[in-house]
């Protein structure tokens, strides 16, 4: 009796027949503790030196820097059409507002905004979902920007006008001028009474 070749199936993929994965992703990203799942996930976290090229028309390539920007935490991945829930809430979370009408803010967690002290992010620019052919899903873009960072705060510090000292005395006149200037009018009351004693004295020389 002859036995069967033994063939090994493969087990189909996310590229392979259209499969997706029904159970959830690790949590690689959370924003005030709520988790953003997405599968294939992949963050790249930035920073920018700002410079102002100060060569003119001249071949010089003198630089002025003017300060490190913000951080920006750019994060990549994939959310199947069975967990449409996972976009709803992303994009909730990307147009929620604050009580004042402004744009909220989270504490974001993850290693590698751990990593470089990245603590409190907004979303800032485009939150894309983008049909896949064959992969019944998603491909998910968006941006988390840094706010109240170290870089941010130093800026601020310099751009506050200088408070002014409670209990600064106004500007008073100067006591010299003011001590002056009241002996000049006692000199003109004082030659006052004197012409008119002496033009009294003259009337009556002349009476």
């Amino acid at each position: 009796m002859s036995s069967l070749p033994f063939v090994a199936q493969r087990q189909p993929t996310q590229t392979n027949q259209g499969y997706v994965p029904k159970r959830n992703p690790s949590v690689q990203l959370a924003l005030n503790g709520t988790p953003i799942y997405l599968h294939n996930i992949l963050m790249t976290v930035s920073v920018k030196r700002e410079e102002k090229d100060m060569s003119g028309q001249k071949s010089s390539t003198k630089k002025s820097d003017k300060g490190v920007k913000a951080k920006e935490l750019s994060v990549t991945g994939f959310i199947p059409y069975n967990r449409k829930e996972w976009l709803t809430q992303l994009f909730n979370l990307a147009e929620s507002e604050d009580g004042k009408g402004e744009q909220s803010k989270y504490r974001v967690s993850c290693t590698v905004a751990e990593a470089v002290n990245m603590r409190e992010v907004q979303f800032s620019g485009e939150v894309s979902a983008t049909e896949q052919n064959g992969q019944l899903g998603w491909a998910i873009s968006f941006t988390l920007r840094e706010v109240n960072s170290v870089a941010e705060k130093k800026d601020q510090r310099k751009k506050k006008p200088k408070a002014k000292v409670q209990g600064e005395k106004a500007p008073t006149a100067n006591k010299s001028v003011v001590e002056n200037s009241g002996k000049s009018e006692e000199t003109k009351d004082e030659r006052k009474g004197w012409a008119k004693d002496l033009d009294d004295l003259l009337g009556n020389v002349d009476g």
